[in-house]
């Protein structure tokens, strides 16, 4: 499932909205999605060792439903974060 942040409409109005943001912002978002990131990762390994607990595979598949989503939310935030990066790279 791809998740509203791979739409190339609303990165492009967050590559629009960065470039209004000032450059203390841009690091604290940077480090928000960081974060973000760190948890959704964290997340997904404790959902990976419940599934390995876990007998029932309609179950199993549901929860690797949610690990694919939580990569998919990822995936856009980093992108994201490359977006911040160029961003700060253009300032300097």
């Amino acid at each position: 499932m791809a998740t509203s942040v791979d739409e190339p409409d609303k990165l492009e109005m967050f590559a629009m909205a960065l470039t209004q943001l000032p450059l203390e912002t841009l690091h604290n978002e940077r480090a928000r999605i960081e974060n973000s990131i760190g948890h959704l990762q964290r997340s997904n390994r404790e959902i990976e060792q419940y599934i390995a607990e876990t007998v029932g595979e309609k179950e199993k598949r549901e929860m690797h439903d949610v690990i694919t989503e939580n990569e998919d939310v990822i995936t856009g935030q980093m992108m994201r974060i490359e977006m911040i990066k160029s961003e700060i790279m253009r300032r300097s």
